[in-house]
């Protein structure tokens, strides 16, 4: 018998497509859960940020409302988390499986249901992919970011995404402004980088998250990832700081220094 549950939610449009893996899942793979519904990728991200415990999702490819590819796009969105859901697409267009295995999935179930195929899906994840553990389901802190991105379109023209994410305080590496532009951006755990953020320094700082100190005028940094400082051979009686696995280093300002010492004597 399964003594763990995994906590799952379904992102599909088509209400009866929702209702019937409910009921599989129900009688006959009641250790999976669903705790959430969702008919967009709007609501699908909302039930995300709302409950850290989710373990995996099971994620329609086409949403009518949305386009052809909508599940695609969310399912490489979560590829940003630092602890992403897994992912079971469950699809009728069979055309995107190529595509959507770039992204990982641990499964690919095409409409109408082949009940051998859930029951040897669900198998795999039982064995692969344990449910996460009570100390892993606490809710963190979730911050609204809002940035901007850039990209060409078909026709060769720069447009302008505004994109929102949500983030946990264990994602973020550091926070900085650039001095000439004067924008906010936000360095992630995972390499990538959010840019033109709408929150100012000062709003970061007001959150009060763990782990997070001020290092400079311009930047705030998680002190969770920094393993150090040296001197800085170009600029005399200045110190440079660095990350664990990292090799970006981060000017340290002469009034933040001294406390900065003392924090991370108590982080070691």
């Amino acid at each position: 018998m399964v003594s763990n549950k995994w906590r799952v939610i379904i992102v599909d449009d088509e209400p009866l497509a929702r209702q019937g893996l409910k009921n599989c899942l129900a009688f006959r793979h009641p250790d999976f859960e669903v705790v959430g519904e969702a008919e967009s990728m709007m609501q699908a991200w909302q039930l995300i940020q709302q409950d850290n415990r989710i373990d995996g999702l099971f994620l329609d490819i086409h949403i009518e409302t949305e386009s052809e590819r909508a599940g695609l796009d969310f399912g490489f969105a979560l590829k940003n988390l630092v602890d992403p859901p897994w992912v079971v697409f469950v699809t009728g267009h069979e055309k995107h499986a190529l595509e959507a295995f770039a992204i990982r999935p641990v499964g690919y179930l095409l409409k109408p249901l082949d009940q051998s195929k859930v029951d040897s899906e669900l198998d795999w994840i039982r064995r692969n992919r344990p449910s996460k553990s009570p100390a892993e389901k606490t809710t963190p802190v979730r911050i609204e970011v809002k940035y901007k991105v850039r990209r060409k379109t078909e026709d060769g023209r720069t447009e302008q995404l505004s994109l929102t994410q949500f983030l946990v305080p264990k994602e973020i590496l550091f926070v900085c402004s650039n001095a000439g532009a004067g924008a906010i951006e936000v360095h992630l755990v995972n390499g990538n980088v959010l840019k033109d953020v709408n929150l100012t320094l000062k709003s970061w700082l007001d959150y009060t998250l763990p782990n997070l100190m001020q290092t400079s005028k311009s930047t705030i940094v998680n002190l969770r990832y920094v393993s150090g400082y040296r001197l800085d051979i170009e600029k005399e009686g200045k110190y440079l700081l660095q990350f664990k696995g990292n090799s970006t280093e981060l000017p340290i300002g002469s009034n933040f220094f001294a406390a900065f010492k003392e924090a991370i004597k108590k982080c070691s």
